[in-house]
């Protein structure tokens, strides 16, 4: 999983969205399916504030994305 990647970019795919949902927060693939838009652009914002959080506990630097 690459960390870096801002998980409310515009050119992300569904799939892509639903990726970050699922390997980050934790959801099950069918449930990310069933958000609305408004939902899931809600939980990305959740999961980049994850991801800033992991990133200043100084995690390893392959999550890191390098």
């Amino acid at each position: 999983m690459e960390i870096n990647k801002d998980a409310t970019s515009e050119g992300l795919t569904v799939q892509e969205k639903n990726w970050e949902l699922m390997s980050v927060l934790g959801m099950k693939w069918n449930e990310t399916t069933l958000l609305t838009e408004e939902d899931r652009l809600f939980l990305l914002e959740k999961v980049e504030i994850v991801k800033d959080h992991i990133k200043s506990q100084g995690q390893p630097s392959d999550l890191m994305g390098k």
